[in-house]
């Protein structure tokens, strides 16, 4: 899921809110209300420098017949003159005007200057010049009964990123309704459009059916007769374009200023091409196909929601339209869709066709089902505003009907201690409340909120918390340094066995990459590797992504050969991370363990004045294996032939075990999958499983505090048969001294005179201290008492005398 960029007129949005506001104080409130300010395309609003002007006088350019002199009115204590060019503006016409400092989004800078002998203190702009559109023909003429004023700068183009959760802001009014909540202003109000019914009723025309209710659990419509198809009235294709869309015809462009004015997508058709006017909701047929509006073909499943009629499909319902039913020059009677779908069901649609429209973008993430009939009604007489007809009497609304929002309860304590506001309750529920929230205080610690239709997002008491520290303002909320604890916590042995691979690897030269868990069936299966062994993802992103990775290999391969085609062969790197594997007898089906693997490709040696480059070979592989083994204190490690490695070279490969426990492999890359990679030189692998390795961190040496109090040394010569081990006398000591003893050194051995036959004299040096104390001689002495009776017990031992 992302952002989607709306484009919004700040002219048309400060209409809506009822109050201008300036441009910066908008953006930041915008901003600190979650809806961050992508870009802004300023048209005289910041700059001050475009303005709307009136002509009030047109004149031929007595030195040029392709030139005019206009008198315009700025809103200044004179007109202006200005010398133009266009030709389809006439007097009384409102149009922008760049003066004198101006700099047009194209890049030119507006300067006072004489054309042709006439002094021009401006330049009146077209749609190209302004950005507003690809229209260069003649001037942008702008509507006197919308938005605009004379004197006005012009406007300012805002490209606001909603997030995915915010479908309630993909409209003006939402937008205006976040904003008048954030700023305590009254709440927005549309400009009224009356509804005049005719006398026909609309069930003799058409009739609405739903086969599937869960797809389209309401759906709406109203018939409109006698419509004119033609170019729409001047304000509303300058509304339509406004929001960054193309003026068709006038049917059409209502149905697009409604998605802008109101976020609820629409559909007209022509209700002549709709056999017998019977509009039907069903999901496709098996096999069935539909060719969109964009004249692209589609092949649908029975997952597919359509609208048809008894025939044929008419339209991919939530997504596009059929070119079968589209408005066209003809046409002469309307059926006006306005429905509610489930947004499940039209987002698997759109995510399987591809097809994301912004239609589709907005039935995914949940419209507003409670307002149907109000938005077809207002759409209704909009159509038959700026196309004539008549509407006829009766709208349809046919479906079970949506499951209302539910009651939220909402905390005050914890609402203060998630947000860090202290707020009354009075003060918790009016940002609700201008937010269209039904809000019931309960007692004088909770309240209970039902979200508006709309606000699909707020399903819990969290989501409260965070409408409410929206509007209040991120910004008022109290800075204060949490009191966090520090406990410290022994690494997990994974984390100190990657630590110390880390470690050998980076003084071996290597560098660590971090690649993708994701891989394409095609990156595997060229690696050597079986792709369906692989676990599959759910829901990949793309065929790229489809797999979750079975071994570190594939990755580096690929990072091998994105270097080599940027002109860098000679890499030497290393990765840690988990890779995957299918498991019938897990309760997931797949397992995932920690692998490490490093590669090692092109020259080892930089090519000097002294000697040639040397590209790296199976010994490098080995030196590197052999240094993680050292410093694991790994011995008696052996090396075997690797020969059944579906990726590495049968004859350059080696595994390095101990007690017949692989730990290591090492090994130069099969020259088969070489050449599938297409790779000029001959990598080297070193790949090594986590769980093997991991039981061989006891063996690594560990660094001690230094004693804060004196250690007390003894010396004790001990006679011993010869059969017992020095090992059995050191570990006799250690289980007697415990913590208290920090080291024992066996320092002398000795056979010979004065020694029985058979026995033998072991001198140790014993070292004893403790963390919290100096020690006392009687604490020592009694413990070497203690030690030396445990020797005597257990293995025979005396202190020689």
């Amino acid at each position: 899921m992302s952002d989607r960029i709306m484009i919004v007129s700040y002219r048309w949005l400060t209409s809506v809110l009822g109050q201008e506001l300036p441009i910066q104080q908008l953006i930041e409130r915008l901003t600190m209300n979650g809806l961050e300010i992508e870009a802004l395309q300023d048209l005289g609003v910041v700059s001050g420098k475009i303005l709307v002007a009136r002509i009030l006088e047109i004149a031929p350019h007595p030195n040029a017949d392709q030139l005019v002199l206009c008198r315009v009115d700025a809103g200044r204590s004179e007109p202006l003159r200005i010398v133009c060019g266009a030709k389809n503006m006439k007097e009384g016409d409102l149009v922008p005007l760049a003066v004198e400092g101006a700099v047009l989004p194209c890049g030119v800078t507006i300067k006072r200057s004489k054309i042709r002998g006439e002094t021009s203190e401006g330049m009146m702009c077209s749609a190209r010049e302004l950005g507003w559109s690809e229209d260069a023909s003649g001037l942008l003429i702008l509507p006197p009964d919308w938005v605009y004023q004379v004197g006005q700068p012009f406007d300012a183009l805002l490209d606001i990123k909603v997030t995915p959760n915010r479908a309630d802001c993909l409209s003006v009014l939402g937008v205006a309704r976040d904003l008048a909540a954030a700023l305590s202003l009254s709440a927005p109000r549309l400009s009224p459009r009356s509804l005049k019914e005719g006398t026909q009723p609309a069930s003799d025309f058409a009739s609405v059916r739903i086969d599937a209710p869960d797809g389209c659990p309401r759906y709406t419509g109203r018939v409109i007769r006698g419509v004119t198809i033609g170019p729409s009235p001047l304000w509303l294709a300058r509304a339509v374009e406004s929001a960054g869309m193309r003026s068709i015809n006038n049917v059409v462009d209502v149905t697009n200023y409604i998605l802008a004015e109101l976020g609820h997508p629409l559909h007209a058709f022509d209700l002549d091409l709709v056999r017998e006017g019977k509009i039907i909701v069903r999901y496709a047929h098996e096999g069935e196909s539909v060719r969109t509006l964009d004249g692209q073909e589609h092949s649908l499943l029975p997952s597919d929601l359509l609208i048809a009629d008894p025939e044929k499909p008419i339209a991919l319902a939530g997504i596009m339209g059929c070119g079968n039913t589209e408005i066209h020059q003809g046409t002469r009677n309307v059926f006006l869709e306005c429905a509610y779908f489930h947004p499940p069901v039209i987002r698997r649609t759109s995510k399987r066709l591809v097809k994301v429209t912004e239609s589709s973008y907005r039935f995914e993430r949940g419209t507003d089902w409670s307002a149907l009939d109000a938005i077809v009604d207002r759409a209704a007489a909009l159509i038959a505003e700026v196309a004539g007809g008549e509407i006829c009497v009766g709208r349809f609304d046919v479906g079970p009907g949506v499951q209302p929002p539910q009651p939220i309860e909402l905390s005050l304590p914890r609402c203060t201690a998630h947000s860090g506001l202290s707020l009354t309750m009075e003060q918790a529920a009016k940002p609700l409340q201008d937010l269209g929230f039904t809000v019931e205080i309960v007692d004088a610690q909770t309240l209970r909120a039902v979200p508006p239709a709309i606000r699909h997002d707020v399903q819990r008491e969290a989501d409260l918390v965070e409408e409410i520290v929206r509007i209040v303002g991120y910004d008022n909320v109290p800075t204060v340094l949490p009191y966090v604890p520090s406990v410290a916590s022994k690494p997990a042995p994974e984390d100190q066995l990657a630590a110390i691979l880390r470690d050998v690897c980076v003084e071996h030269g290597l560098a660590e990459v971090m690649n993708y868990s994701f891989l394409s069936a095609e990156a595997i299966r060229r690696a050597g590797f079986d792709p369906d062994v692989a676990v599959p993802l759910c829901n990949p992103l793309s065929a790229e992504y489809a797999l979750l990775r079975p071994s570190l290999v594939p990755g580096l391969l690929e990072t091998v050969l994105f270097n080599q085609n940027h002109q860098a062969p000679d890499v030497h790197l290393f990765e840690i991370g988990k890779v995957f594997h299918r498991d019938a007898t897990s309760e997931t089906g797949f397992t995932e363990h920690w692998q490490f693997a490093a590669v090692l490709s092109g020259s080892k040696m930089a090519r000097s004045w002294r000697s040639g480059p040397r590209p790296a070979d199976f010994f490098d592989g080995k030196s590197l294996a052999v240094a993680i083994l050292s410093r694991l204190c790994v011995d008696d490690v052996e090396a075997q032939p690797l020969t059944d490695s579906p990726y590495l070279h049968a004859g350059k490969s080696a595994v390095l075990s101990r007690n017949g426990t692989p730990l290591l492999i090492v090994g130069q890359l099969h020259p088969r999958i070489r050449v599938a990679w297409e790779l000029k030189r001959e990598p080297i692998f070193v790949i090594a499983d986590f769980e093997p390795l991991l039981t061989f961190l006891e063996n690594v040496p560990k660094f001690r505090d230094i004693p804060a109090f004196p250690l007390v040394a003894r010396d004790l010569a001990l006679v011993a048969d010869r059969d017992v081990p020095a090992s059995a006398i050191e570990e006799t000591i250690r289980k007697r001294a415990k913590s208290l003893l920090a080291s024992c050194l066996l320092f002398d051995v000795y056979e010979g005179e004065r020694i029985p036959a058979g026995k033998r004299s072991l001198a140790y040096q014993l070292r004893f201290s403790a963390p919290d104390r100096t020690l006392t001689d009687e604490e020592v002495n009694q413990l070497v008492q203690k030690i030396v009776s445990d020797l005597k017990a257990k293995l025979g031992v005396e202190l020689r005398t």
